[in-house]
C-alpha cells in the first residue's frame, strides 16, 4: 500500500479527528473557566457544535451508527447554527446580553426547523432504526440541502465581516490605541470559514455530478476546520468586550440577513446621524478647533497612552458625540488618527532635540503616548513615509 493509500489516509484522519476534538474540548473548558461573560459562552457553543461535527466524520470512519447518530443529533445543521452564532458573538462584544439573546433566538429559527425535520429523525434512524424510509429520502437530497445551508452560512459570514469592519471604524472614533482586541483574529476566522464553506459547496456540486469517492470527501473539510480553530480559536479566550459610547453603539449595529424590511428601516433611522454641531456658527466651530489645538499643545493629553474620546471631550467641555462630529465633519479625520498625528509630531520634536540621542527609539515612543513598538513603527511610517530609525538618522543634531 502506498503512503497516501486509503489505509494510511484513514489512520491520518483518525489521528487528526481525535486530536482536533480533544483540542476543541480544551478550548471550551478554558473559555468557560477564563470568563463567565456572555460572549465567551457564545464562542464556547460555537466550538461545542464543531466537536460533534468532527465526531460525525470519526463515526463514519469507524462505521459506528450510534456515534454517528449522536453526532447528527448535536452536530448537524452547522451552517444554520454557526452563522447566527458567529454574527451575534461579534454583536455581544459591543452590546449587553439582554439585547443579543432575543435576536439570536429569532435567527436560530431555521436551525430549529432543520433539527426537527432532519437531525432528529436521521439520528433516530441511525441509532434505533426508526424513520428508515425518511432517512433514505433525505440521503437523496442531502447535497442540495447542504448547498442551501452553505448559502445561508455565507450570508451570515458576509454580514459578520461587515460588522467587524464597522466595529473597527467605531473604535477609531473612540480610542487612541486600538491594537489590543483589534479583532484581527476574528477577521482571519471569518475569511477561513468563508474559504471552507466555498470548498465544501464545491464538493457537494462534485458529488451531484460525479460518482461518490470511496472515502468521505468531507473529511478534508473536517481537517481544515481543525487547523483553522486550533490556530485562531484560543485567541477567543483573550478577547475582551469592546466598550463604545452609546451613540457609536447605535451606529455599529450589525443587520443580519433575516432582518425584515421594517426592521432595516428602523435601524437605518437609528443610524442616520443627527449633527449636533449644525446649530453652531462657523465662528463657534473655529473657536472649538482652536481650543482643541490649544489643549493638545499646552496640556499634551495625547501623551496618555490610554487617552479616549470621552476623556478629551471632557477637557474640551463638550460631549463625546460633539467632539466626534468635530473631528469627522470639520477636521476630516477620526480620533485615532488625530491623536496619533500629535504623537508623531511629539516624537519628531524629541528626535531633533540635542541631548536626546542617548534615548532609544522605543523609550521616546513610550514617552510620546505609544503603547507598543509595532504600532509606533507602523503609525510613524504611515505619517512620515519613513521608519523612525531613518528619520532619526536624517535629523539627529550634529554635535559641535
Amino acid at each position: 500500500m502506498l503512503f497516501f493509500g486509503v489505509e494510511n489516509w484513514a489512520m491520518f484522519v483518525d489521528f487528526i479527528l481525535i486530536a482536533g476534538m480533544s483540542l476543541l474540548f480544551l478550548l471550551v473548558v478554558f473559555l468557560l473557566k477564563s470568563n463567565t461573560g456572555f460572549s465567551k459562552k457564545l464562542l464556547s457553543i460555537f466550538f461545542i457544535n464543531s466537536i460533534f461535527f468532527l465526531l460525525y466524520y470519526y463515526a463514519y470512519l469507524h462505521k459506528s451508527r450510534s456515534l454517528g447518530g449522536i453526532a447528527v443529533l448535536l452536530g448537524s445543521g452547522t451552517g444554520f447554527l454557526l452563522g447566527p452564532f458567529l454574527l451575534f458573538y461579534i454583536r455581544s462584544l459591543i452590546q449587553p446580553a439582554n439585547k443579543v439573546i432575543k435576536q439570536l433566538l429569532l435567527h436560530l429559527t431555521p436551525f430549529f426547523v432543520y433539527w426537527i425535520a432532519i437531525s432528529l429523525p436521521v439520528a433516530l434512524s441511525m441509532v434505533f432504526g426508526l424513520f428508515s424510509a425518511y432517512h433514505k429520502q433525505y440521503v437523496l437530497v442531502a447535497d442540495y440541502i447542504n448547498l442551501i445551508e452553505n448559502a445561508y452560512f455565507l450570508g451570515y459570514i458576509w454580514i459578520a465581516f461587515q460588522g467587524v469592519q464597522t466595529i473597527r471604524k467605531a473604535r477609531e472614533q473612540t480610542y487612541s490605541f486600538i491594537e489590543s482586541s483589534n479583532l484581527t483574529w476574528i477577521s482571519y476566522l471569518i475569511i477561513g470559514l468563508f474559504g471552507i464553506v466555498i470548498i465544501d459547496s464545491l464538493f457537494s456540486v462534485y458529488e451531484l455530478i460525479f460518482p461518490r469517492i470511496p472515502w468521505n470527501i468531507g473529511t478534508l473539510i473536517a481537517v481544515a476546520l481543525i487547523l483553522l480553530y486550533c490556530v485562531l480559536g484560543y485567541k477567543g479566550m483573550f478577547q475582551s468586550q469592546i466598550l463604545l459610547p452609546n451613540f457609536l453603539l447605535e451606529e455599529a449595529v450589525v443587520v443580519a440577513p433575516t432582518t425584515t424590511s421594517a426592521q432595516k428601516e428602523e435601524v437605518d433611522a437609528t443610524v442616520k446621524p443627527v449633527r449636533q454641531l449644525d446649530v453652531f456658527t462657523a465662528t463657534e466651530i473655529e473657536g472649538l478647533k482652536k481650543k482643541l489645538h490649544a489643549i493638545l499643545v499646552t496640556q499634551k493629553p495625547h501623551l496618555n497612552e490610554a487617552l479616549s474620546l470621552s476623556q478629551l471631550a471632557a477637557e474640551l467641555d463638550i460631549t463625546d458625540k460633539k467632539l466626534s462630529e468635530l473631528l469627522n465633519q470639520h477636521l476630516h479625520t477620526n480620533f485615532y488618527n488625530f491623536i496619533n498625528d500629535y504623537r508623531v509630531k511629539e516624537v519628531k520634536e524629541k528626535l531633533t532635540e540635542a541631548g536626546n540621542e542617548k534615548y532609544t527609539l522605543l523609550s521616546v515612543a513610550y514617552d510620546c503616548g505609544f503603547q507598543s513598538k509595532t504600532s509606533f513603527n507602523r503609525v510613524f511610517k504611515q505619517k512620515t513615509g519613513m521608519s523612525p530609525s531613518k528619520y532619526r538618522q536624517l535629523h539627529t543634531p550634529v554635535a559641535r
